[in-house]
């Protein structure tokens, strides 16, 4: 089973992170490990929340989930906040 989670800027109210886990505690989903350079400089400057959207679903389902998240938001560079 898998989830899909969303790091929410505190400052903006805003998504800035789409992301899947699988384990059972969300402990990626609060991970600040093994993130890119994009999601730790937004870290250093706010505090974010962690919002699971769906939990308890395939690693398939939680994958076509996390496309269709990535593409209603959209990346920085195409004019959206992740």
């Amino acid at each position: 089973m898998a989830y899909v989670y969303r790091h929410i800027r505190d400052d903006k109210n805003e998504p800035f992170y789409i992301g899947i886990g699988s384990d059972d505690t969300y402990r990626r989903a609060n991970e600040r490990v093994g993130r890119n350079k994009y999601w730790n400089n937004i870290v250093k400057k706010t505090t974010y929340s962690v919002d699971i959207i769906f939990d308890f679903i395939s690693w398939e389902d939680a994958c076509k989930k996390e496309i269709e998240f990535i593409a209603l938001y959209k990346r920085s560079c195409d004019g959206g906040t992740l």
